[in-house]
């Protein structure tokens, strides 16, 4: 007889009621059994398995001819190195490069108000000199220096080409630009 879980079972009702009931726990056991040993064989491992490196070993002696050699010893020497400067380095290169522009923001800042101020004198002194009349027809001057200097040429000169004959010539006149030596023709 044998007893399950209080009740009285007769071992040939189990033997007799499904044959194959007998071979199924022991192939149940036997897998528990196996996977155990695998379970415990990969904890034994554990221990031969470098972290650094990302290694693993199967035997003692090779883990430790790996903790004697230049490679493993070399990775844990840089991670030594990169834990002691590492973090401050980077703080101190991203607090250069704020430094940096920041200088370049008020470099910048300090040159837009210099050409505001600059801009704004000129304004000044042009209402002062000036009256409206003349501020106007300097406007009309200035647009048709800026026609002249694009084209290459202005609609007075264009009268002087006409006569090819003359034998005398006008000398050229220089004309200074504004705005320096932009064209579009670039």
């Amino acid at each position: 007889m044998v007893y399950h879980k209080g009740n009285i079972i007769s071992f040939y009702y189990l033997e007799n009621s499904t044959p194959c009931f007998l071979h199924i726990i022991k192939i149940q056991v036997i897998a528990e059994r196996e996977q155990k040993i695998q379970s415990e064989v990969k904890e034994i491992r554990k221990v031969f398995h470098c972290e650094l490196c990302n290694k693993q070993y199967k035997l003692a002696i090779e883990f430790e001819a790996h903790l004697s050699s230049y490679d493993h010893n070399h990775r844990k020497r840089f991670k030594q190195m990169k834990e002691m400067h590492g973090s401050s380095s980077r703080d101190d290169r991203q607090k250069r490069e704020q430094q940096r522009q920041e200088r370049e923001m008020a470099k910048f800042a300090q040159m837009a108000d210099a050409r505001k101020q600059q801009l704004e004198n000129q304004e000044e002194s042009r209402d002062i000199s000036m009256p409206v009349a003349a501020r106007s027809a300097t406007l009309v001057a200035d647009q048709d220096q800026r026609k002249a200097l694009k084209f290459g040429f202005s609609a007075k000169s264009s009268a002087s080409k006409s006569s090819v004959g003359n034998a005398t010539k006008k000398p050229k006149v220089a004309v200074a630009s504004v705005f320096g030596n932009d064209s579009d023709e670039e």
